[in-house]
């Protein structure tokens, strides 16, 4: 592959149960986070914002049938997501001190090094983990304060509903970062909402170590598997 060739490729980088989820997330916490912030806030007719709690339940129902059926059709992204979001090193923690290079190449139009990372980096792990622990506890109590209030004593209702709006409004301005980033790394953005496919080009620029330990090492697979099914053929025909 020449150089013009390798800038052209492009490498599957999201596999569809992802992108299925993270359509799920678009569509089903968008709108159960704005709506939330209706709800607590109160503006307007008792009428909208009783619009807003229906819209939040479609919401909030949409997100948990995307979890359920990334849970069914993703097991295997599940289990390498924990592999990684829970392994850090040395790399890891420099990554957080300089915020990945985005304060300096955003606000300051600077370039600083960075160090190399695998298929996700240091802040994408920190948000993973935050989402699914946050996103785990909105879920539980979001269900409990839709059908169990009349069955729970009114003070642990009380901190259920606290802790629904709190880390609600956390994780909303997560969201927001995150998809300011996301819009910022183009490429990325379109790969996650799109066919899953990124330039390769990119990739080596933002994951490194994953085109390194992962890309490199299934083509010499492939280059192998090749060669054998070559060798084969021969055999097969001198037979």
């Amino acid at each position: 592959m020449n150089k013009h060739e390798e800038e052209q490729a492009r490498v599957l980088k999201h596999c569809w149960p992802s992108r299925l989820f993270h359509w799920g997330l678009i569509l089903g916490f968008l709108p159960a986070a704005a709506t939330g912030v209706i709800i607590w806030l109160k503006p307007g007719s008792e009428d909208f914002v009783n619009l807003a709690m229906r819209i939040h339940m479609i919401g909030a129902a949409i997100l948990s049938l995307s979890a359920m059926t990334f849970v069914l059709t993703g097991f295997d992204r599940i289990i390498a997501f924990f592999r990684t979001t829970l392994s850090w090193g040395k790399n890891d923690l420099e990554w957080l001190k300089i915020g990945g290079g985005y304060p300096q190449k955003i606000l300051l139009h600077k370039e600083v090094p960075v160090p190399p990372m695998d298929k996700m980096n240091s802040g994408q792990k920190l948000m993973g983990l935050v989402m699914f622990l946050g996103g785990a506890f909105l879920a539980g109590s979001g269900w409990i304060l839709y059908g169990m209030i009349p069955y729970l004593p009114k003070v642990f209702i009380y901190w259920i509903e606290f802790g629904h709006l709190w880390i609600g409004l956390a994780m909303t301005l997560c969201i927001i970062g995150h998809i300011i980033l996301g819009v910022y790394n183009w490429g990325e953005f379109k790969a996650m909402l799109g066919d899953g496919t990124q330039l390769l080009s990119e990739v080596k620029q933002h994951n490194p170590l994953w085109v390194a330990n992962k890309l490199e090492r299934l083509t010499e697979d492939e280059e192998i598997s090749a060669s054998r099914e070559s060798i084969r053929k021969e055999q097969l025909s001198s037979n």
